[in-house]
């Protein structure tokens, strides 16, 4: 990414540049990100960014060679004869002079990163067929994917025990995910339309903004430069789901690439597998387009722009013929019109160690629909713009960016007779320090401050890497957030109920505190590469827009927070390959999530206390691949229903239940041919909906939901590249 440049030695030789790459089993080249590239026998070096590139300046015009160095790979050493480089380093482990090639995982952990960064490949992504980005942590213990409601269909991402609207998710370092498109968002980035995804835990760069609380999901799109020639990936399921992802790149010559991308999706079979009257999913259109261009500007400045445009239509609720008492059918719909743009340049002038970018993006988003017989809309209009200098103070341990933002965020909700919404212009700058040895220690502090409904916001973070050993990896994280609340788009379960909404007082910017540790250990188990990861982080809330359901089964009061909310959790995972190409993932998760509600401090309803994931991933030589996914999600606590009459009563907590997922694939030259399951153990929720055969009753509610929705399913495709 161009605002990730690395930092170089003040001196006034010859410029390297290059980058920095292996080979994974389909012998595409992946970026290593966080090699160290470095002159041997002198303190001048760097690492490699999100891309895999570097840029590094030679102390000394006598120095002919580099070494380039990666935990797990075979360092190699390249003569200095030329400017540019590719270096592909290969995997391994040295033991008594003897060289053993081994096999990368396809999501890592990126051991020089100070933040804590796990890295998902394009390959990991392709294990669970990948329709759109909400559907591409699986197979992955960080993220969890739940329903919001049973009536839209819309679903909600968890980290660290907290909703994912906690998270800052970005497209290419660009804010996208957010505002009105908070929990509908991830279905708008196509799976084949991303080269890598970047999950980091805890709050991340102040350069990047204020909103991330509980962590960063940052998602790397295919680039003009790189991406392959043609692609197309045609998906069909049992659930008579069909989507089409088409990619088209071409190369203008070296200094301008352009790349198309499109996607098509529907559903158009209205399901009732539980019998409740309620289709199980919506029917829904979507239809995506996207253009982006890279282009390079004599030596010093490069850049990339483009545009997306993004239509989608859902309808669901009752199936026909089921109207009680001829109140009419209870349907609901939503409309979608989104258009963004965006342009980054960044220009690097003769002092190679120093660089300045610019990030600048709009969106435009409409959305209108219903809920029965109650109608809704919003409309969102964001510019966004970013300027960051980048630089060093004496010599290459000291590194340092700063920068101003400027967030025009204007957003408006109504639902009903209720308006939410708010008008922000938020000037904001920031100052980011990073000292690295280059060798055991690094370090980020960071501070911001914005300039927020006539109030400042101060944004303080820092970040600690130790490497205890060659192999061991020790990371801290401390930092504060916020954000303004977009109550309904954010809460779609609250629509689809007979539930009154009551605001208790005007609300308030979400803000809180969070800090971690994170220990990583990676080693061998008869030379094959293993690792081991413990995570324990705390999000500690000082304001919270609290949705209390647990006062009366009829209302939903909305109020700030008064009292504590938090979460602690801790994560243990171990990666490791049991045989050569067996890959075994395991993770056990624990989050102790509470919240005050009227004066009491309870557990957080519809939140799992315990997690845990087994994923078995191998491949055969003879272009087989098989994956396969056990997930268990422990009991959780529903809000209290003990008001209502005996027949519309659910229990306190949830049972506990298993949930089992797989897909073989098979690789045959540019083709792909790919036929898998989801939820193969058939387990569903039963009674997802309160009083389904009454829907304008008092005690209609379908925002109660804990387990799966939908049945068993089964999906098959195929995949065509052209490189």
């Amino acid at each position: 990414m161009f605002v990730l440049f690395s930092a170089y030695s003040m001196a006034r030789a010859q410029q390297l540049t290059g980058k920095v790459v292996e080979k994974n089993t389909d012998a595409k080249e992946i970026p290593i990100i966080g090699a160290n590239v470095f002159f041997p026998g002198t303190n001048t070096g760097t690492v490699t960014d999100e891309a895999g590139k570097f840029q590094l300046f030679k102390p000394d015009n006598k120095i002919n060679k580099i070494v380039v160095s990666y935990i797990g790979y075979v360092n190699d050493t390249i003569n200095t004869e030329g400017t540019d480089f590719k270096i592909v380093l290969i995997k391994s482990v040295t033991l008594n002079e003897v060289i053993v090639q081994g096999q990368k995982s396809d999501s890592y952990i990126s051991s020089l990163n100070t933040l804590k960064t796990e890295v998902l490949t394009s390959t990991e992504l392709r294990k669970n067929a990948c329709c759109n980005l909400a559907e591409s942590f699986e197979s992955n213990p960080t993220i969890d994917v739940s329903f919001t409601d049973a009536v839209t269909g819309a679903k909600k991402i968890q980290m660290l025990g907290l909703s994912g609207i906690y998270v800052q998710t970005m497209t290419d370092v660009l804010p996208t995910v957010r505002g009105l498109a908070i929990n509908n968002g991830m279905n708008w980035i196509p799976g084949p339309w991303v080269e890598s995804i970047q999950l980091n835990k805890g709050t991340g760069s102040v350069a990047n903004g204020f909103e991330s609380i509980t962590g960063q999901i940052n998602v790397e799109l295919k680039k003009p430069e790189t991406a392959e020639r043609f692609f197309i990936n045609m998906y069909g399921s049992s659930e008579e789901r069909g989507e089409l992802n088409l990619q088209f790149a071409h190369r203008f010559n070296k200094k301008l690439s352009t790349l198309l991308l499109a996607s098509g999706s529907q559903m158009k079979n209205a399901q009732d597998k539980n019998g409740d009257t309620f289709m199980d999913q919506p029917d829904y259109q979507q239809l995506q387009l996207m253009n982006r261009w890279k282009f390079l500007a004599g030596k010093h400045i490069e850049g990339m722009f483009g545009a997306k445009w993004v239509y989608d239509t859902r309808n669901g609720g009752q199936m026909p013929g089921h109207a009680h008492n001829g109140s009419g059918l209870f349907q609901t719909q939503m409309d979608v019109n989104r258009q963004e743009a965006f342009i980054k340049t960044s220009f690097n002038p003769n002092k190679v160690y120093q660089s300045i970018g610019l990030q600048l993006s709009g969106i435009n988003h409409e959305q209108k629909g219903f809920f029965g017989l109650k109608n809704y809309s919003g409309n969102e209009q964001t510019l966004y713009a970013n300027l960051i200098w980048q630089s060093i103070i004496g010599n290459t341990k000291h590194n340092y960016r700063l920068g101003g933002t400027f967030l025009a965020d204007h957003t408006s909700e109504v639902f009903d007779t209720t308006y939410a919404g708010y008008k922000n212009n938020i000037p904001g700058a920031f100052f980011e320090y990073t000292y690295d040895d280059l060798k055991n220690f690094s370090a980020v502090l960071g501070l911001r401050t914005d300039y927020v409904n006539e109030n400042i916001n101060l944004t303080p973070r820092l970040h600690i890497r130790y490497a205890v050993t060659k192999n061991a990896t020790l990371r801290m994280s401390v930092g504060r957030g916020f954000r303004s609340v977009n109550l309904f788009a954010e809460n779609p379960a609250i629509m689809a109920t007979s539930r009154a909404i009551i605001f208790k007082e005007k609300l308030n910017l979400e803000s809180a505190w969070n800090g971690g540790l994170n220990f990583t250990k990676c080693f061998y188990i008869k030379n094959r590469e293993a690792t081991f990861s413990l995570d324990f982080y705390r999000t500690q809330f000082v304001n919270q827009v609290v949705l209390d359901y647990d006062q009366s089964p009829q209302i939903i009061y909305v109020s700030n927070l008064h009292g504590q909310s938090f979460a602690n959790s801790f994560q243990a995972a171990f990666n490791f390959f049991l045989i050569e190409k067996l890959e075994i993932r395991l993770a056990y998760k624990f989050n102790d999530v509470q919240q005050t509600l009227n004066n009491q401090l309870l557990q957080k309803p519809l939140t799992p206390r315990h997690r845990a994931l087994f994923n078995a991933a191998y491949a055969l030589k003879n272009h087989w691949k098989f994956d396969a996914t056990v997930q268990w999600v422990g009991e959780q606590r529903i809000p209290s229903t003990l008001n209502n009459p005996e027949e519309f009563r659910l229990p306190q907590n949830s049972p506990s239940y298993f949930r089992a997922l797989g897909q073989i694939t098979y690789i045959k030259h540019r083709w792909e041919f790919y036929i898998g399951g989801e939820n193969l153990n058939d387990f569903r929720q039963k009674d997802a909906i309160i009083s389904a055969d009454e829907p304008f009753g008092p005690y209609f509610d379908s925002s109660l939901v804990w387990g799966p929705l939908t049945g068993r399913m089964f999906y098959a495709g195929i995949r065509f590249t052209l490189k």
